[in-house]
């Protein structure tokens, strides 16, 4: 037997029995009676078929969203997760400190560290001072480098202070959310945050020296370090002058070993400059000046990577010192200062430390997924009795009432139908 007989044959058997099946039935002998509950029962079947059909394709095709939740989730769970949109953590802790998840470490310039701001680098410069204070000139090495390497040690201290200072009081700043938020957006905020930071502390240091400087210029004070003329203590003791209280100040020109001269007490003071000596060589990339400081704002420390230069001053003290390494030795003290001599800020964020402190009490996503062969049959059964109860009332209903009306419209639109005319042809004479 084919293939195509056999599905015949199947057809005609579940044809003959579906036009037999009666799901309503009474009991009664009545064969109008047993035909309309045969009706119901196909129209009650084929109805439920059909539903059945619709509500599987509509699952099937459809997405649902399903809230996830993780109660006192772990870093390891939230990074699982972390690609959700929706992902939302509430933080137990909403101000949590920087310094409990950012690590900041300045790395300074090797002259704040080098053996140039030393205590014996200094006696060593003292002492070359007092030594030769009376047969140098005003642009001499040994007259200035003591009170210059002073101002630099100071300034090294100064900038290393405030920067501590900036530090802690930047670490000790609260971080507030409400929400843990994402990896990606903290580290972006706190990079932010660092490198506004980082900016900022050196302006502020640089804005209240500077005015320090303006108003030394504009009231055209002058210092003993700036003064070509300041002697040591001990040459004062036996003078009689020192009784009164009185320090002499008898020069304020500057004559320079590349020709240049330029007087203090000039509008042009704060730029009179120019190179040190020492001996009848000139220090390369040393200034003096009227004003110490803007003088050293102006020089380079390329003499002090010249290890004979080093060795040569420090040769009564007996010390050795050693020469600076850096790779730069061209790059004026103005530059290092504006840096607040910081060659490298490092910083180490930890997004896990940051996670620990908010300690989200849970997290929660949703998910759109489709439903699963399984979870599709559930709901089918679940609404199966539904929709048999919905049709066991409403078929009967369609078949004894609504039936009729409808039978009876398409029987009296049949019988309305207009019959053919036929018109029957009677031979006649025709004529031309």
């Amino acid at each position: 037997m084919s293939i195509s007989v056999r599905f015949r044959t199947l057809f005609d058997f579940v044809k003959s029995h579906l036009f037999q099946v009666n799901l309503f039935n009474t009991g009664t002998q009545n064969e109008e009676i047993i035909r309309d509950e045969r009706r119901t029962s196909r129209l009650y079947v084929v109805l439920l078929i059909i539903s059945l059909m619709i509500l599987t394709l509509y699952y099937s095709v459809i997405s649902y969203s399903q809230l996830i939740i993780i109660k006192s989730p772990t870093v390891d769970q939230y990074y699982s997760v972390a690609e959700y949109i929706s992902l939302d953590c509430p933080c137990s802790t909403i101000a949590i400190e920087y310094q409990e998840f950012v690590q900041i470490e300045p790395h300074y310039h090797e002259l704040c560290q080098s053996d140039f701001v030393s205590d014996e680098w200094i006696e060593t410069l003292l002492d070359l001072y007092e030594e030769r204070w009376d047969k140098s000139i005003a642009t001499d090495f040994a007259g200035l480098a003591v009170f210059q390497f002073r101002a630099i040690r100071s300034l090294c201290q100064l900038a290393k202070d405030r920067i501590d200072d900036d530090l802690q009081l930047f670490q000790y700043t609260y971080f507030i959310t409400s929400h843990l938020i994402s990896q990606e957006l903290f580290l972006d905020q706190i990079s932010s945050s660092i490198t506004n930071f980082i900016n900022v502390t050196p302006k502020t240091f640089l804005r209240t020296l500077h005015f320090v400087q303006d108003i030394t210029a504009q009231s055209l004070f002058m210092t003993g370090a700036a003064s070509p003329s300041v002697l040591p203590i001990e040459q004062y003791r036996n003078r009689l002058y020192i009784d009164f209280g009185i320090i002499p100040y008898p020069g304020n020109t500057y004559a320079f070993a590349d020709g240049s001269t330029c007087v203090c007490s000039s509008p042009t003071a704060t730029s009179c400059m120019g190179p040190v000596t020492f001996g009848s060589n000139i220090v390369p990339g040393f200034q003096t000046g009227c004003y110490m400081l803007s003088a050293l704002m102006n020089s380079t420390l390329e003499a002090f990577y010249n290890q004979t230069f080093i060795d040569i001053i420090s040769s009564d003290s007996g010390d050795t010192f050693q020469r600076l390494n850096s790779s730069n030795p061209n790059l004026k003290f103005d530059i290092l200062l504006s840096q607040m001599f910081v060659n490298v800020w490092s910083n180490t964020t930890s997004f896990e430390n940051y996670f620990q402190k908010c300690a989200p009490t849970l997290c929660q996503y949703t998910i759109n997924q489709k439903h699963n062969l399984w979870a599709i049959i559930l709901i089918l059964v679940s609404l199966f009795g539904g929709l048999s109860a919905a049709f066991r009332f409403l078929t009967p209903i369609l078949i004894l009432n609504v039936w009729p009306i409808i039978s009876r419209m398409i029987f009296r639109r049949r019988t309305q139908l207009p019959q053919p005319v036929i018109n029957e042809l009677i031979p006649g004479n025709f004529h031309r």
